[in-house]
């Protein structure tokens, strides 16, 4: 183990994110341990007022049920990998860390070790947290229909989602330059799936007929959910009806195979990482692209892309009619390109 982590790289590197960490412990006791405490009350509100329990599943509800939390915690991770990089990609830092006795492997995998420590340490402390709670008020709590499994399934599956998309991320700023703006690529392009499947879902929308449009759709639903990694950790929900009232319930589907393949995508973006984090050039670092040979691929991601934003927002949004999406995308497409070309020549001085 002290082969892999070299102390002063992980000293160095966790002075730079132990405020992250502590944030975003703050951000899961809001919205995860708050959350149970938030439904347990409202459970006792209802006892008090009508004598009876709102829900059986507030656990459960509590746990899950606010969304905006993811959104939250990828622009954490986001944050986390910008901090972790961003002292060493600057005129200042780059030539005193060339300087230093490391070695490039040990630069990037103690950053991806001080990255992982610190989101294992904030869901760490959630969890414990949370299983204290469960504990305490387990005389209230119905275990059949909250079992403590909930809090077990919620801690590994988004440790290794979140791991999974700061380890992307990572390896995106092995091959771009600045920090923040190759974060803010990294974050986009794992919603890229998402985007052109629910493009191309809205084109059989509106070309396909009924009966075969449900089919497809399905199937668009389908590869949507297992190509996005963002959608990974997001519970289903499920409503039942007593009769009386309508309760929710919410749980994970195809749990295991989701997290082999986070942790099979993990492995890959970290090799990727330290290969790419290898050969690049340090001179590089202020560059919007550290390796010339990509900056093909990025113009023509970014052109279909814009393309494709640009015909989703003003033919889709403003008429039914395909040619009019198309007329916009191939629009969007040509102005796309153009403006790839002015980035990667205004970010890329200095060759």
């Amino acid at each position: 183990m002290n082969k892999i982590i070299n102390k002063s790289l992980f000293y160095k590197e966790w002075i730079n994110v132990k405020y992250i960490t502590i944030l975003t412990t703050l951000i899961l006791l809001y919205f995860k341990f708050f959350g149970v405490i938030s439904e347990l009350n409202l459970n006792k509100m209802n006892i008090k007022e009508n004598g009876e329990i709102w829900t059986n599943r507030w656990f459960n509800n509590g746990l899950f049920v606010r969304f905006s939390y993811f959104y939250v915690m990828v622009f954490i991770i986001i944050l986390l990998a910008i901090v972790l990089f961003l002292g060493e990609k600057n005129s200042q830092t780059q030539g005193f860390i060339a300087s230093m006795p490391f070695t490039r492997k040990e630069i990037i995998i103690n950053k991806w070790i001080v990255g992982t420590f610190s989101i294992v340490i904030s869901f760490g402390i959630t969890y414990i947290a949370l299983s204290l709670f469960y504990a305490a008020n387990l005389n209230a709590i119905d275990t059949t229909l909250n079992p403590y499994s909930d809090i077990v399934k919620w801690f590994f599956i988004d440790v290794f989602q979140y791991v999974c998309i700061f380890t992307f991320i990572m390896f995106m700023q092995t091959i771009m330059g600045n920090s923040i703006v190759s974060s803010i690529v990294g974050g986009i392009i794992l919603l890229v799936p998402y985007f052109i499947i629910g493009i191309l879902n809205e084109i059989a929308y509106k070309t396909i007929e009924f009966q075969e449009n449900n089919y497809i759709c399905s199937i668009f639903a389908k590869l949507k959910a297992w190509l996005t990694i963002y959608q990974y950790n997001f519970p289903q929900q499920e409503w039942y009806d007593n009769g009386k009232d309508m309760f929710r319930t919410f749980y994970y589907t195809n749990y295991e195979l989701k997290l082999v393949i986070l942790f099979i995508l993990t492995c890959l973006f970290l090799y990727l990482a330290y290969v790419f984090y290898k050969k690049r050039n340090l001179e590089y670092n202020l560059r919007l692209l550290a390796f010339k040979k990509l900056e093909p691929v990025f113009m023509c991601g970014f052109t279909v892309c814009a393309g494709l934003f640009i015909g989703a927002i003003l033919g889709f949004g403003y008429s039914s009619n395909l040619n009019m999406f198309w007329l916009f995308t191939i629009t969007g497409c040509i102005a796309g390109y153009f403006i790839s070309k002015i980035l990667v020549k205004t970010l890329s001085w200095g060759k």
